[in-house]
């Protein structure tokens, strides 16, 4: 009896729309369903189209039948994602997917095919409900195993996440309290089958049916590579799942093609491009064969045959690097490949013992009777003889295009290329060892990207010369230019006028790898512009003298200027004092004024030299001064008592000024004196700051007549800014000078 069924479980018979949804089906099943057939199961959906009838879940029967992949479905039993405890070996309370992480004891997960899929959709659906994802689930599997509680794909656990109808005997039957799926498991076909397919509908009470196919599947397709990145930890750096292998592929395709092309657009040599293209075409077609590899059952056959045609590739790009090596430095017009060619040509025997591994096992050593044989087989003695035909001639590629570059000034670049060879071979060599980091890889993609990275820094490196404006350079060069290999033959020479010599041309050259360069300049600008400097440096020169010449007679004249205007200031200086000096001489005066004004003009002569070459002078040198004038001044009877209490510099005209009224007075006391008088008087000198000002305090004995100073004294005190008092004290006279600090003198 036939039923039809829809989304909710009844009936038989799908719709018959097939059209371009099935074609892309049949490329892709595994982006269609969500729910992949993982292992050495064959696909389920290419098994229907040779008319078998295969055992499915309704999440793939029902998208499969309203695709048109299956035409028949035929309902047999119910299957519900149940937590079985072992109560020999656990009394913990096991009520809900929670109590998994608390329980404290090994959970084992039934990782069989689509099975693993489902049970994650179930233990999502009760964790967060109708709108599930698998954060929570991955979660929660990921602090098992971080607990080291996770035992994925083992019956053996004290507790076992798994189907209903696969709980071993003896252990207890748990249905998450928070919810979980039950699944109809039936057969489908692509022919009516004489079966009764009335199911009895009745599951458990935390149970349900899934309504929301779309959803499941669009959670579950993801689900293989969630599972492996976040909860096992595995294929962190490969694509983890059908979809990542097919999208990879494809954008490795692409960066093959823009690689390729972009090399055949630099390459200058025609063998570097033709080589360049084969490499590409190479890539390409390992990639394509290992494409469609995926796309076929894993046991069958053809699957078996493409992936012995991966070393149809294997084999041959390793003569292709050893060609482009070797023709690096080959003139175009003489490249015939050396008689040891002849050696690698032997690769063809071993490619055709690959494909007829089937008769004798030397590649690999397969069971073919094992259902498992694509995961479990040998290698036998041809293949490694294999791995070391590609890995010598590689290695003698890679060698061969050092040598060529070894007077490269970049020499550094080569570690590079050398370093991605290095991590291509101790890659394969872990691949073939069963590494797990090496091992869930995948081979072709991860060759494909180190070979890729080897050739291009190669290029980078200089081992592979590709410049496509080398022979624009040289056709248009200004310079005639010519590139000569080391058998001193013309490889490239420029289009300019021939190579010529005499004083207007300079010829250079300079060593290269694998020959040299030639290059000629034309100096006749430059040689007629040497000339004309050398006759502006000859004009120069004479100017030079000439201008020297009259430069020192205007100096000699200047400085004479200069002597002779020093001296009339120093006699317009001096000249009152002088004629001072020789009335006092006339009238016999005293011997000790004379001495005293000659003592005043001699240090006024030095203040004003000192004026032309310092702006200040010390207080100590001014004190020095005072003190030689008290000295004569004692002779005549009157004793100077002098203090100082500035330390910093004051300026020189200030400082002339301070010691012409301290002459002026010193000179008006000493007048007051008379021959006769016996008895001894006595002056107070001091210089100080206060208040901002710098002061001379004068105290003189009294006299009948005052202190007067002169007018053209009192006149350059005003000028300087300073201002003098005269003081009445009594019994004695004080006379103050002072100049605000600052302005325009030091001090």
């Amino acid at each position: 009896m036939r039923k039809r069924i829809s989304h909710s479980i009844g009936g038989c018979t799908a719709p018959m729309a097939f059209g371009a949804v099935a074609a892309l089906a049949l490329l892709f099943p595994i982006l269609l369903s969500g729910c992949s057939v993982t292992g050495n199961e064959d696909s389920m959906y290419a098994r229907l189209r040779n008319g078998d009838v295969v055992e499915a879940f309704d999440t793939q029967a029902v998208p499969a039948l309203e695709a048109g992949l299956a035409e028949c479905w035929y309902p047999q039993h119910l299957a519900t994602a149940v937590i079985a405890v072992d109560r020999g070996r656990t009394d913990t309370a096991i009520s809900g997917w929670q109590d998994l992480l608390s329980a404290g004891v090994d959970v084992g997960f039934d990782d069989a095919g689509v099975n693993s899929q489902l049970l994650l959709a179930a233990m999502a659906y009760g964790l967060e409900g109708e709108n599930f994802t698998m954060r929570g689930t991955v979660k929660l599997l990921a602090d098992l195993r971080t607990k080291g509680l996770l035992a994925f794909g083992s019956f053996d656990a004290p507790i076992v996440v798994c189907f209903n109808t696969h709980v071993p005997e003896a252990m207890e039957i748990v249905v998450p309290e928070e919810g979980t799926f039950t699944y109809v498991r039936g057969l489908l076909s692509n022919h009516p089958l004489e079966l009764k397919c009335d199911v009895d509908l009745t599951t458990y009470e935390n149970a349900s049916f899934v309504t929301d196919y779309d959803h499941l599947n669009t959670v579950c397709r993801d689900s293989i590579r969630v599972l492996r990145r976040s909860v096992l930890r595995t294929r962190l750096y490969s694509s983890a799942d059908a979809g990542e292998h097919q999208l990879f592929a494809l954008l490795l395709l692409i960066l093959v093609v823009v690689w390729a092309a972009t090399v055949i657009r630099r390459a200058m040599q025609k063998d570097v491009r033709r080589a360049s293209l084969l490499i590409g075409i190479l890539l390409l077609g390992w990639i394509m064969v290992r494409l469609l590899k995926y796309q076929m059952p894993f046991t069958g056959t053809l699957n078996r045959y493409f992936w012995y045609g991966f070393y149809l590739f294997v084999l041959a790009l390793p003569l292709v690097l050893l060609w482009l090596a070797w023709s690096i430095d080959q003139p175009e017009d003489r490249l015939k490949p050396p008689k040891w060619f002849a050696v690698p040509a032997a690769a063809g025997v071993l490619v055709t013992l690959v494909f007829t591994n089937d008769l004798h096992n030397w590649v690999f050593r397969l069971d073919l009777s094992n259902p498992n044989w694509a995961s479990e087989y040998g290698y036998g003695p041809v293949f490694y003889v294999v791995t070391a035909f590609w890995a010598l001639f590689t290695l003698a590629a890679l060698a061969i295009m050092m040598l060529r570059v070894r007077r490269n000034p970049r020499k550094w670049s080569i570690l590079f290329p050398v370093g991605f060879f290095v991590l291509l071979m101790a890659y394969l060599v872990a691949y073939a060892m069963r590494i797990p980091l090496a091992r869930e890889s995948d081979l072709t993609m991860t060759a494909g990207i180190f070979i890729l990275l080897s050739l291009e820094t190669s290029i980078r490196a200089g081992m592979i010369p590709v410049n496509t404006k080398y022979k624009l350079l040289f056709t248009h060069s200004p310079l005639a230019m010519r590139i000569h290999d080391s058998a001193d033959n013309i490889a490239l020479s420029s289009a300019s006028e021939p190579l010529r010599r005499d004083d207007d041309t300079l010829l250079f050259t300079a060593p290269i790898a694998g020959g040299r360069v030639l290059w000629q300049e034309d100096i006749t600008a430059l040689n007629r512009l040497h000339r004309e400097v050398e006759e502006h440096t000859r004009r120069l020169q004479t100017a030079n003298a000439i201008l020297a010449e009259e430069e020192g007679i205007r100096r000699a004249v200047e400085e004479e200027k200069a002597r002779l205007l020093i001296l009339s200031q120093l006699e317009a200086e001096i000249a009152g004092h002088t004629a001072r000096l020789s009335g006092m001489i006339e009238r016999q005066d005293r011997a000790a004024r004379i001495a005293l004004l000659i003592c005043y003009i001699k240090r006024r002569c030095n203040l004003f030299f000192r004026d032309r070459e310092a702006q200040s002078i010390s207080v100590d040198e001014l004190t020095v001064y005072m003190d030689e004038l008290a000295e004569f001044a004692g002779y005549a009877g009157l004793w100077i008592v002098s203090a100082s209490e500035m330390k910093t510099p004051i300026g020189l005209r200030r400082a002339a000024l301070f010691y012409d009224v301290f002459y002026s007075v010193t000179d008006w006391a000493v007048s007051r004196i008379k021959d006769q008088e016996t008895s001894e008087r006595h002056m107070l000198a001091s210089l100080c700051r206060e208040d901002g000002m710098l002061i001379m305090r004068l105290q003189c004995p009294k006299d009948v007549r005052p202190f007067q100073v002169e007018n053209n004294l009192a006149d350059a005190i005003a000028f300087a800014g300073g201002a003098i008092e005269v003081k009445d004290l009594g019994d004695a006279v004080g006379i103050n000078l002072s100049f605000p600090e600052g302005g325009a003198e030091v001090g």
